[in-house]
């Protein structure tokens, strides 16, 4: 069996444009689909999280504590 030249560039050109293309959706589609992220100077329309550096705005209460200290610190707790 013989393949004619439109019929070879077809298969070994455009076959696997078409297999790139398909992968390359499947990747993109979902990433497109996301809700817009916070944008700095955009308000913010998030509920608070609980671990929120503002206990106030959260409706939390202030903390009263400090965490305690050790003499040594550090990852391996020699300095």
């Amino acid at each position: 069996m013989t393949l004619s030249v439109p019929e070879t560039i077809l298969f070994l050109g455009v076959g696997p444009v078409v297999i790139y293309a398909v992968v390359a959706a499947l990747v993109a589609v979902p990433k497109l689909r996301r809700r817009p992220k916070y944008r700095p100077g955009d308000p913010w329309n998030f509920k608070p999280l609980w671990w929120t550096a503002n206990p106030a705005g959260a409706q939390l209460p202030a903390a009263t504590e400090h965490p305690r200290t050790g003499d040594k610190g550090g990852a391996r707790g020699n300095w």
